[in-house]
């Protein structure tokens, strides 16, 4: 049995490998010249590695392993590696993409219809009508396919006698492929040429004048052949006259429905591989909550990196860097959904994805309106726990949700080419999304609504809910569905891996500097902060004047602050609810003391602002935001403990060094102050005590401290014990005994 489950394995690694349903789309704009050949060349061969690479890593693998000891069932293979190649005419050019160059053309045919392109699909897409030799690397296709208003046809236009070499390329490609007869060769080659259509007991096919008399003599002609194209007619076919004929294989006006007639989910068509060689990675870090300002800096921060930036090659020679993969490195619970449109706007609009290929690594989390932007870029790499989705910072109303989702809608799913129902359901939580299934092999995930606008909508079948009404969609790296994830990432290091980055100058880790201010914006930081701040106060108050203590508190509190500013959780409210209620407790002990009111609002109040300061709310209201709130009293609850602990064992440190084991270790300094003679004497505060402060004793201002309590200015006290030069009191109630 276990031999039959590792068999099963290794037939599902080579499956992964050789039979991975992947699915590129390679611009090719028209005229194809020598020059561009040779890019188009070095970009389909390295789509073939691409497709040819393991994309699992390590941990996958054994992943993979165990469920298929746990299931011992054979994955069924999807549909086999497809390469696009779509055929563009410029907008300022007005003849059909003329001017290919027959030798360059010959080059890519060649190389499609060779031995490396084995076990992949290869499909000319014609969105537009296009004339010349760019006909022989469609024949060198396994398919064709053309939107409806095409015109395709006159391989020869461009030429003025079309030489015998050319007539022989043409009809060994085709040859090679089995597709066009010599009959159709010809007229595409040469418009002087006749062009019949005969139907026989086998079907209606067309011919050359000279093939009739062969053809009666093996079929039976049902009627006459007719002319089809006569001679001095140009060989053009219709979209339609092709498809009747096979010599295309579908219509298709859009990428949607190419996807679709191709087997394939929309959104799984990628761009394949930039094919210049000269190119750079950089990376672009998208962390903390979501706002106007940080989306704006992003923008900018990418626009200014895909600028060809001048470098120095040799003393003599300088010349440029290129960009050409751009990594979005996202670490956001969401916030503003508005600025997160506008950035998936850019990626989507302002982004050439033939030049640039953009790819969404993921490390932690790229939460609710977050998860969008990732899904503007042409690739999404999750970490291995990282969430995408889901619950965030911030709850939209049902305005905000209703213009999102007519932008994503009409827009966003456009300009990607995805579906729209999903990139919904990571921020609607009452649409209800389904598996539907068309012909038993293609599947996709759409809502209801979705569904029923489709132009064939009968064809599809409706599975089971993924997501529910109510919930957000969320998807979890390495566990569940993983819609719109290509692949998966333990750390930045296996991302640059993934995709031959190791050593690229320009895709770096954050520098000491970032690193340093996110490590101390992280909650366990934010921790540590409070408890110095608490420290130092609590160090201040047992020692008279403002010193050391105060400074520190001071500085952690702006550093608190600040680092939750860059955050985008801390605003102008915290700040000043924090600041009134230092303000209330200054009030309590120097102005009205023993009112009570002011000391225990301010303490609250500063409680509050430190809570705030650590969230986006003020009352939760999904399960991220109890999370948050959790994780800010928690923040604080371990601070307080952590300071009574640590004020306890100071208090207590200091004192015993403070106080001596045998009189006769009082230094003679000390002896000098005579303050012995002041025990069970009684005075009146001068300043008040926090718990240090001046006393008049004996008509005497007199240094003191009391024993724990805050003590008022005017109050009577008594001496309670002489340590050396430190002496303590106690305040007098009116009951005591003075």
């Amino acid at each position: 049995m276990r031999i039959v489950i590792i068999l099963l394995i290794l037939l599902f690694s080579v499956l992964t490998v050789c039979v991975h349903a992947e699915c590129f789309l390679l611009d090719i704009p028209l005229p194809i010249t020598g020059q561009a050949s040779h890019a188009i060349a070095r970009s389909l061969e390295r789509t073939v590695l691409e497709i040819q690479k393991p994309h699992r890593t390590k941990t996958e693998s054994a992943e993979l392993t165990e469920s298929a000891e746990e299931n011992a069932e054979t994955p069924e293979p999807k549909t086999i590696p497809t390469i696009i190649l779509r055929f563009r005419v410029g907008a300022d050019q007005e003849e059909f993409g003329r001017g290919s160059s027959f030798g360059a053309c010959y080059e890519l045919a060649d190389l499609l219809a060779g031995e490396k392109f084995h076990g992949i699909r290869t499909v000319a897409y014609f969105p537009q009508s296009v004339q010349g030799h760019v006909l022989l690397v469609a024949l060198a296709c396994d398919e064709r396919i053309a939107a409806e208003s095409a015109e395709i046809g006159e391989a020869g236009i461009d030429e003025t006698n079309i030489s015998d070499t050319q007539r022989q390329a043409y009809h060994e490609i085709s040859k090679r492929q089995h597709v066009f007869s010599p009959a159709v060769i010809n007229k595409l080659l040469d418009k002087q040429t006749e062009l019949l259509q005969v139907e026989t007991e086998k079907g209606i096919r067309l011919i050359s004048p000279q093939e009739v008399e062969e053809l009666r003599r093996t079929e039976t002609f049902i009627a006459d052949p007719t002319t089809f194209i006569s001679s001095g007619a140009p060989g053009l076919f219709t979209a339609d006259t092709a498809r009747k004929f096979g010599l295309i294989n579908l219509i298709a006006n859009d990428q949607v429905f190419l996807a679709r007639g191709l087997g394939f989910r929309p959104d799984e068509i990628k761009n394949a591989p930039i094919p210049n060689e000269q190119g750079h990675a950089v990376r672009i870090d998208l962390t903390g909550l979501i706002n106007s300002d940080k989306i704006g800096s992003a923008i900018r921060s990418i626009e200014k990196a895909l600028e060809p930036n001048p470098v120095t090659i040799n003393r003599r020679k300088t010349g440029t860097i290129k960009v050409d993969f751009l990594c979005l490195y996202i670490d956001s619970p969401g916030g503003n959904i508005e600025a997160s449109l506008n950035m998936a706007s850019y990626l989507a609009h302002n982004i050439d994805s033939a030049k640039v290929r953009t790819v969404a690594y993921i490390p932690y989390q790229a939460r609710s309106d977050a998860a969008i932007i990732a899904l503007a870029c042409d690739e999404i790499v999750l970490g291995v726990n990282a969430i995408l989705g889901g619950d965030g910072a911030v709850v939209f109303s049902e305005s905000q949700i209703a213009d999102a989702r007519q932008t994503i809608r009409e827009f966003l799913s456009q300009e990607t080419i995805r579906s729209w129902s999903l990139p919904v359901g990571f921020i609607d939580p009452d649409i209800e999304i389904f598996k539907v299934i068309r012909s038993g092999r293609l599947t996709d995930y759409l809502c209801n609504e979705e569904l029923n606008r489709l132009p064939d909508a009968e064809l599809w079948k409706k599975g089971e809910i993924v997501k529910e009404k109510g919930k957000l969609l969320q998807i979890v790296g390495g566990k569940g569905e993983q819609y719109f994830v290509d692949r998966t990432a333990k750390d930045f290091t296996e991302f640059k891996f993934l995709y031959g980055f190791e050593n690229d100058i320009l895709l770096v880790e954050p520098t000491w500097a970032d690193q340093l201010v996110q490590s101390l914006s992280s909650p366990g930081m934010s921790m540590v902060i409070l408890m110095v701040v608490f420290l130092a106060v609590s160090i201040e108050a047992q020692t008279p004047g403002i010193g050391l203590g105060a400074f520190i508190a001071a500085v952690g509190i702006v550093l608190f602050f600040w680092l939750h500013f860059l955050g985008g959780t801390a605003g102008w409210l915290e700040i000043c609810l924090f600041l009134a209620g230092v303000v209330c407790i200054l009030l309590e002990i120097f102005v009205l003391p023993g009112v009570g009111i002011f000391g225990i609002g301010g303490a609250i109040t500063i409680m509050v602002s430190l809570v705030l300061a650590s969230q986006t709310f003020i009352i939760p209201q999904n399960s991220y935001q109890f999370l948050q709130l959790r994780n800010s009293l928690l923040i604080l609850a371990v601070s307080g403990t952590g300071i009574l602990i640590l004020s306890n064992i100071l208090i207590r440190t200091i004192h015993n060094a403070n106080k001596p084991k045998d009189s006769a270790l009082i230094q003679e300094t000390e002896k000098l102050a005579h303050y012995e003679p002041l025990l069970g004497q009684t005075g009146i505060t001068i300043t008040p005590l926090v718990p240090a402060g001046k006393a008049m004793i004996n008509g005497e201002p007199i240094n003191i401290v009391s024993d724990g309590e805050l003590i008022e200015k005017g109050q009577t006290v008594k001496v309670i014990e002489v340590i050396g030069y430190k002496v303590v009191v106690r305040k007098v109630e009116t009951t005591d005994n003075v």
